[in-house]
């Protein structure tokens, strides 16, 4: 009995000691990750944006949304307005607008 609890104690340090170790090292990689200038990463926010924006508008959410929405709306024979007010923002309007 007390062989077993001395072993039981031992994986119990030792799963903490693990856990410790681990949380330290991704508070340490997170700090530095956080302290990364954008001229010292691999690719800076603006250049990310810039590059979003200019994929093919067919990858867009929006796009695909007007797409099946427009579908829809053509078997079941309804309204020819497409129901842009299920986006916010305006370029998402527009790739709605487009895929209808």
């Amino acid at each position: 009995m007390s062989n077993t609890l001395t072993t039981a104690r031992g994986a119990y340090w030792a799963v903490i000691v693990a856990a410790s170790l681990t949380l330290a090292t991704h508070v340490v990689h997170g700090t530095r990750s956080m302290k990364e200038t954008p001229e010292t990463s691999v690719k800076s926010r603006a250049a990310a944006t810039s590059q979003s924006r200019a994929t093919d508008a067919s990858l867009a959410a929006a796009y695909r949304d007007g797409l099946y929405v427009g579908k829809l709306a053509a078997q079941r024979g309804e309204q020819r307005l497409a129901p842009v007010g299920r986006w916010s923002g305006q370029d998402d309007r527009d790739a709605f607008l487009a895929g209808y």
